[in-house]
């Protein structure tokens, strides 16, 4: 008996990351992308560089991606050889899985149950037969997001697509697995941060600095999107933490990443920030790491109310992190103790506690304690792994 990771869209890496640790920790998994690398999207060989583990079966499938039915023969004979029983699954193609004779579990990424789940709108300001080709491909891209999700066992969302789940599949079972993250000694933590903050702070100029690693979407018809990162608050509350803190020298570092880093730019020269930023590269998640130590605040994402690991990492990190999460909603399995960050939409709350904070600074280190023993307590690998094992059974 083996576990099956399954995904047609990478999130960012993390199915490879999920299958990795799951073997560390001594349960016989595989991994298969379908993910159309193609197209240029291979997230896992950014984050996580050419790696050929044992138990990733992905080039089974071909370098270049077969039809369905090779895919769904694929699957019946890999599932036959390594013996897969249960299968974790993201993506448009999860339902290839139900036709090869694999039941799955399906995680919900975000825009597949939001927006690819209804009826596309035209895409207006194409020509004509341009315009018809990406409404086509949508319309069928719809009918494979709908059969993965509808074929799954159960499914995985965020509170904040209750609807959008009602409208779709609704009375499907619901399961939840915690974020995943490395979580490591406190004290050693906190040298790193101190280290970090100096490092980071001298090549910038700033004696403290905010951080963001959020993509940048939310400029014009993307704000009506539930893929709106929410980027103009994050500047806005920048610009309010400045007008109260005064004489402070503090810079926000960003991540020139997503079609709206000129939007973002743009943005921060109307409000008078432009000398107050500093932009870096992309760069894989492990490299975040010391961004998030050496940050007095770190922002998350702001335009669509959901945790993501943009908050949550900072927050494995010891670092004080604002972002939004919305609501719990009782009818969704979520965390039972909500994540201690400040949770807000309102440009002008979030610069004024981001600047109380830093006024007092045993309130500060005291809220980054409280991030990291949270992320202890629900995001750890052996925490990760047992919730794995309560939603897909251990036997």
């Amino acid at each position: 008996m083996s576990f099956l990771v399954f995904c047609s869209f990478e999130v960012g890496g993390l199915p490879f990351k999920i299958a990795e640790v799951l073997n560390r920790h001594g349960l016989e998994t595989y991994y298969i992308s379908a993910a159309e690398r193609r197209r240029g999207h291979d997230t896992t060989r950014f984050h996580y560089g050419r790696r050929k583990d044992p138990w990733d079966l992905s080039t089974e499938l071909g370098r270049f991606l077969p039809a369905a039915k090779k895919t769904t023969a694929t699957l019946a004979r890999l599932k036959n050889k390594y013996g897969f029983r249960h299968c974790f699954a993201t993506g448009h193609k999860s339902h290839l899985l139900k036709e090869s004779g694999l039941s799955y579990k399906y995680w919900s990424f975000g825009s597949d149950l939001d927006r690819r789940s209804f009826r596309p709108a035209w895409p207006a300001g194409h020509p004509f037969f341009t315009a018809a080709a990406i409404y086509a491909f949508w319309a069928l891209n719809r009918r494979n997001v709908l059969a993965s999700i509808r074929n799954a066992e159960a499914l995985m969302i965020s509170p904040y697509q209750l609807d959008a789940y009602n409208k779709v599949c609704p009375g499907k079972p619901l399961f939840f697995l915690p974020h995943l993250l490395p979580v490591g000694d406190y004290e050693t933590l906190l040298e790193r941060r101190a280290e970090n903050k100096k490092e980071i702070g001298s090549r910038i100029q700033a004696q403290d600095f905010f951080f963001s690693a959020t993509r940048h979407f939310w400029a014009g018809a993307k704000a009506r999107l539930a893929d709106n990162k929410g980027n103009d608050i994050i500047l806005k509350s920048f610009a309010e933490y400045c007008r109260l803190a005064g004489r402070s020298e503090t810079k926000l570092v960003l991540v020139k990443k997503g079609l709206d880093v000129g939007n973002s730019q743009a943005l921060a020269r109307d409000l008078g920030l432009s000398e107050r930023i500093v932009w870096l590269e992309e760069m894989p998640r492990g490299d975040l790491d010391k961004y998030y130590q050496g940050a007095s605040v770190c922002f998350g994402q702001f335009g669509t109310p959901v945790l993501t690991y943009a908050a949550v990492e900072p927050l494995g990190q010891a670092a004080v992190c604002v972002s939004s999460y919305g609501r719990a909603v009782p009818e969704v399995p979520f965390y039972k103790e909500p994540p201690p960050l400040i949770n807000s939409q309102n440009p002008e709350e979030i610069g004024r506690k981001i600047a109380d904070l830093m006024r007092t600074p045993k309130n500060h280190l005291d809220l980054g304690y409280k991030s990291w023993r949270w992320a202890k307590d629900n995001c750890s690998e052996e925490r990760f792994v047992k919730s794995f094992l309560e939603a897909f059974g251990s036997a």
